[in-house]
């Protein structure tokens, strides 16, 4: 037989179950509680009674007419309790003397044991006028045993008594039950109902950038509303990741579309102007850096997407970051020569390592150094920076170039970004490598961040852990 997996029959209904046995428990607890408590209070008038009636005895004439000092004035004791249905006097011998005559209340020797009792008991007996709380109390005189009294409360009452509040808990056990029930079937639909929206919504979502927003009510559960909110966010992060693809594939036709185009006009003028050997070399040799720009542009390309899926192995080992900045410092003094731009670099002495991949690690630091160098003019300064820190490395590449508007910061790191689009693509690059940088950085656990004033330069600051031990911050 098919079960029904509907989520509406599948919500935690057995609620009302797990409600329905705290409700049953608690009334039986408040209801024994309630009744043991009412016994209590009849057990101690009882007792009080019996107290009074002996101190009662103690003005007993002292002759032979004290043991029926007690029968003879049994009406003019003190005022009965309301609970109290009679009380009867034995004898030593156990012998009923007499008792009270209360309409419907007699008691009986055989509400009692036929012998004089020598302590106190508490007892609850049945009989014709239905079930009784009986009290036995020994009364002596100095020391020696006179009678023993008997005095009961009927428990009718009591019994009425806690069959109204068996019936008032029922009652009312049942009132929140089906409140409850009612109250959970409501958010159960309204649950349901959001739910049966929210697949609407997903079944009518298309490829449009600004995907509908699932608008849920302040009142909805904390779970719908999370569930909600997740929705918004990965309708969001969609919408991202499709403008950012269509903006790569805009970009990629766009770079590639334009030294095509070169390769295209500069082949068809070569074939019209006839077979001219030094203007077919100036053609090939002109073609043959347009597909080297490509060949670059498409290995940028592809490291980038393979590291998004991950399927760039990094060999991580031991890196002395003292001995690869150094070594860097001296490569990008040859490239400033051209320029006359001064490179200075301030490394601390202590021995730095990190555990790197040391040719991705040279990718990143030789690519901010080239484009500091390119973007700094004639006579300037770039400046290499090491400090290092209790748990990490910091390295600052500054330079006096043309610098960058605040606008441009927090995209300069996105894959085809260049600040001058209208500017000669190859003084620009490819818009690629400070993506790649940050993807780098990004694989080594670290962080790169920029700054930039317009008119006074850009400061590029990455920051990598140390190696676990690192000698420096163990001398520290």
């Amino acid at each position: 037989m098919l079960r029904n997996t509907h989520l509406k029959n599948c919500l935690p209904s057995w609620n009302l179950l797990f409600l329905a046995l705290i409700l049953s428990g608690g009334g039986f607890f408040w209801h024994t509680t309630q009744q043991q408590q009412r016994l209590d209070r009849i057990d101690s008038q009882l007792l009080s009674t019996a107290q009074n009636i002996e101190f009662f005895y103690d003005k007993a004439p002292k002759d032979n007419s004290e043991q029926n000092f007690i029968c003879v004035n049994l009406s003019e004791l003190p005022p009965f309790s309301a609970v109290i249905s009679g009380i009867s006097v034995y004898s030593f011998q156990g012998e009923l003397l007499c008792s009270s005559e209360e309409p419907g209340h007699g008691l009986t020797a055989a509400h009692t044991e036929n012998q004089l009792t020598k302590s106190i008991s508490l007892k609850t007996v049945a009989d014709s006028q239905g079930i009784l709380r009986s009290l036995t109390y020994p009364i002596s005189k100095n020391g020696q045993p006179s009678f023993s009294i008997s005095i009961s409360s009927n428990l009718a009452g009591l019994k009425k008594l806690s069959r109204i509040s068996t019936l008032m808990l029922f009652l009312a056990g049942i009132f929140i039950l089906t409140s409850f029930a009612i109250l959970q079937r409501k958010l159960k639909n309204r649950n349901v109902e959001a739910i049966k929206q929210l697949t609407l919504l997903m079944d009518q979502t298309n490829i449009e950038l600004t995907p509908s927003k699932f608008e849920i009510a302040e009142t909805a559960e904390p779970e719908v509303q999370k569930m909600a909110g997740s929705y918004n966010d990965m309708m969001t992060r969609r919408a991202n990741n499709l403008r950012r693809a269509r903006q790569f594939t805009a970009d990629v036709t766009h770079e590639l579309r334009t030294p095509l185009t070169i390769l295209r006009g500069e082949t068809e003028l070569a074939l019209r102007n006839g077979r001219d050997p030094k203007r077919l070399r100036e053609v090939l040799e002109s073609n043959l850096e347009e597909i080297s720009r490509m060949s670059y542009l498409i290995e940028d390309l592809l490291l980038l997407s393979k590291g998004d899926l991950g399927e760039i192995p990094l060999k991580m080992e031991p890196l002395q970051l003292n001995e690869l900045v150094t070594e860097l410092h001296h490569q990008a003094q040859l490239l400033a020569t051209a320029k006359n731009i001064k490179v200075e670099l301030h490394c601390p002495q202590e021995l730095i390592l990190l555990q790197a991949d040391s040719l991705r690690l040279r990718q990143v630091f030789l690519n901010l150094l080239t484009n500091a160098i390119k973007y700094t003019p004639k006579d300037g300064t770039v400046t290499i920076t090491l400090r290092l820190d209790e748990e990490s490395v910091t390295t600052t590449i500054t330079d006096t170039g043309i610098g960058m508007d605040s606008e441009h910061l927090e995209a300069i790191f996105d894959r085809f970004y260049r600040v001058n689009k209208t500017g000669n693509r190859n003084d620009g690059g490819s818009g690629l490598g400070l993506a790649i940088v940050k993807w780098i950085v990004y694989a080594h656990h670290g962080s790169v961040k920029v700054s930039s004033t317009p008119g006074q330069g850009s400061k590029f600051t990455v920051i990598f852990p140390l190696l676990q031990n690192n000698p420096a911050t163990t001398e520290s």
